[in-house]
């Protein structure tokens, strides 16, 4: 997502929507986790707890100075504000924990 704003520039969206994000190697390692328990017709949730708005993903983006495009911003306003996501139940059902905490953890600027 964060790429793809990056190359667009500006945004034709509202900045308050909340993404509930899970980086993709910790995808894989929960399906992986998943499949080992050999569990099936049944749905888990992935993601790594800490929603976040649009904006935040691009404030900590431009921290992270990571990137070299520079993202202009948001110009809607309208839409669904999104919703928090918790996979705490899947957490501990299927013994897995994300190597990427949040999406601040992932670009290294995670305010510990």
């Amino acid at each position: 997502m964060h790429l793809y704003y990056l190359k667009q520039g500006t945004i034709e969206a509202n900045p308050h929507h909340l993404v509930n994000l899970i980086h993709y190697e910790d995808a894989a390692s929960l399906c992986v986790a998943i499949l080992k328990k050999k569990l099936r017709g049944r749905l888990f949730l992935g993601c790594d707890n800490h929603p976040v708005s649009r904006q935040e993903v691009m404030d900590l983006v431009a921290k992270s100075g990571k990137f070299d495009n520079t993202f202009v911003g948001f110009t809607g306003t309208d839409g669904v504000l999104g919703k928090k996501l918790n996979n705490s139940k899947t957490r501990e059902e299927i013994g897995w924990e994300p190597k990427y905490k949040s999406f601040a953890h992932c670009l290294g600027v995670a305010a510990e």
